[in-house]
């Protein structure tokens, strides 16, 4: 599977079963001070970390 991001923008491709792991994934990575269990689309594109290269 690949992950494409931009600033406001995620592009996810592969195999349906692999697309929906990741999501569930990314909702489950909840910052520490957050009480909330979830997690919008957005709030996680404002806080992953920027791309290594």
């Amino acid at each position: 599977m690949k992950q494409y991001s931009v600033s406001t923008q995620l592009m996810l491709v592969g195999k349906a079963w692999e697309i929906r792991h990741q999501l569930r994934l990314m909702t489950r990575q909840v910052p520490s001070s957050s009480q909330d269990s979830s997690r919008t689309l957005g709030e996680y594109l404002e806080h992953r970390r920027p791309l290594q290269r």
